[in-house]
């Protein structure tokens, strides 16, 4: 079954980071016109463009697993003040472990094995420094949402308050990531 992982990596993984906007122009990094122009793409709309961001991404892989009866949860992980740093996972389980698949982070990439969700979480906020591009951050900033299928071609910021009603998992595993920081002081 870790081979159907595998294999659903490999087939989606030269898909490009970056972004489409509403007029159908391909655009390879974050810029002002992001907030207000951003659709999320459908997972057919990713294929046909090769080019998305990690929402974009998650949401393919939830379609490809969900067709193969792969149980999966996505994850929204945040910084919502400053330059609003974020992230989205999306997580398989198979054979009691947890298999993080990622396609759009450039120092994340590939299939990352886990015994449990706590272990999971523990080696992202041990390595956000990577989603915030390496920008100092405080760690006590940081919000994580367990979330559902968003709509499609919602826009930056209705996909930011749909995950923000989400189910809030942050006090289930920061806590712990805070008190390993301080304990490192």
């Amino acid at each position: 079954m870790v081979n159907i992982i595998e294999e659903l990596y490999k087939k989606y993984e030269n898909i490009e980071y970056g972004w489409k906007d509403k007029k159908g122009k391909i655009h390879s990094h974050i810029n002002e016109g992001y907030v207000k122009n951003f659709s999320l793409q459908t997972p057919e709309e990713l294929i046909k463009s090769n080019t998305g961001n990690c929402w974009e991404t998650v949401e393919l892989l939830r379609e490809k697993l969900n067709k193969l009866k792969i149980p999966s949860k996505t994850y929204f992980f945040v910084i919502p003040t400053g330059k609003f740093y974020s992230h989205s996972i999306i997580v398989a389980e198979l054979n009691n472990k947890f298999y993080w698949i990622e396609i759009s982070h450039k120092d994340f990439k590939g299939v990352k094995e886990f015994n449990t969700t706590k272990e999971l979480m523990k080696y992202i906020l041990n390595n956000f420094i990577l989603i915030t591009n390496k920008e100092p951050y405080n760690p006590k900033h940081i919000k994580i949402y367990d979330y559902k299928k968003p709509k499609e071609h919602i826009g930056c910021a209705h996909y930011y308050f749909y995950c923000f009603g989400q189910k809030n998992i942050t006090k289930k595993y920061l806590p712990e990531h805070l008190k390993s920081i301080e304990h490192k002081k």
